[in-house]
């Protein structure tokens, strides 16, 4: 009689683990923005009005730029359009041009 409560305490326990397990694993974290490939083409600067810097947590580092129109495009950080385009973005941004709006996603670069 003892040993069948310890067997159903025991399979009660691997149940509450399991589904413990099962509940932590639909909530994880993912980043919010991730790019998986880049627009190779330049942009124009008078074109992004937003600058979004993807998640450390994404395969690939990349920069997501959300156009007049609403679209967002994904570059490449290290290509030498994309960083202009950066710098001339927070320049806009410092000198106080407020309908830019430059920002990194928290637990970016």
């Amino acid at each position: 009689n003892m040993m069948m409560k310890m067997k159903i305490a025991l399979v009660t326990c691997v149940l509450l683990v399991s589904s413990l397990a099962v509940m932590a694993s639909e909530n994880t974290f993912s980043p919010e923005y991730c790019c998986f490939s880049f627009y190779e083409s330049c942009l124009r600067k008078s074109s992004v009005v937003e600058v979004i810097h993807t998640d450390k947590l994404c395969t690939k580092q990349g920069v997501l730029f959300k156009m007049t129109n609403g679209k967002k495009i994904c570059a490449d950080p290290s290509v030498q359009w994309v960083k202009n385009i950066i710098e001339a973005k927070k320049k806009d941004r410092s000198t106080g041009d407020d309908e830019l709006d430059v920002f990194t996603r928290p637990g970016a670069i």
